[in-house]
């Protein structure tokens, strides 16, 4: 009798270990799976914030960069600059920009051609400050000299400038606090496509050669 009881205990025993056993299974399982949403939710946040201060910064610095060279250029509202940049960095940047127009001090310049490559985006979601690498060129300057200045001849070209363009948030929105040159006449990759500023390449045209016809 006492050796039957032992074999009963011994089977609950068992029973309530399996018992425990899958509850311990069930709620590892659980977590797992509550933790492996929790991890994919952050990473889906994080690529969110990362796309948006992306997509952002690509429009902050191409329109703000392509105001810059028209107040250089053709002597526009420095005050519009404040939309893009904060009022330090304008002020800041002031003896920058002057010196980039230099060489179109004495001339009205009516039209250009102005591009700007991104070389490289630093904007890491948890980061508070950014920066972008950016090469701006512009070509096809065109403009006419003032007849005040006695200053004569062919337009002088611009020369391309590679920027880091430091990034920050005032007042809830994001701002160009600096801007700072990195290298003048950077090395610039050839374009995949054919650059229509490129002078074309000389071509012969074959002439034609008369010829003697002899008479029937």
């Amino acid at each position: 009798m006492e050796r039957k009881r032992k074999a009963s205990e011994i089977r609950a025993a068992k029973k309530q270990l399996r018992a425990v056993s899958t509850a311990r299974r069930s709620v590892f399982y659980f977590m797992r799976a509550i933790l492996t949403v929790l991890v994919i939710a952050a990473l889906c946040i994080a690529a969110f914030l990362s796309a948006s201060r992306v997509s952002n910064a690509y429009i902050l610095v191409n329109e703000g960069m392509a105001l810059r060279a028209e107040c250089m250029l053709k002597n526009g509202d420095e005050n519009d600059l404040l939309s893009y940049y904060t009022y330090e960095c304008v002020q800041t940047d002031a003896l920058q920009r002057e010196t980039a127009a230099a060489p179109y001090a004495f001339m009205t310049v009516s039209s250009y051609e102005y591009s700007l490559s991104i070389d490289s985006m630093h904007m890491l979601p948890w980061n508070i400050s950014t920066y972008v690498d950016v090469v701006e060129q512009i070509r096809g300057v065109k403009g006419s000299f003032s007849a005040e200045s006695g200053a004569s001849g062919s337009v002088p070209e611009w020369a391309p400038r590679k920027y880091r363009l430091h990034l920050g948030r005032t007042d809830g929105r994001w701002l160009i606090e600096e801007v700072e040159l990195l290298e003048m006449n950077p090395k610039i990759d050839a374009p995949a496509t054919p650059d229509p500023y490129m002078d074309p390449l000389p071509i012969v045209t074959p002439s034609p050669v008369p010829t003697a016809t002899p008479l029937p």
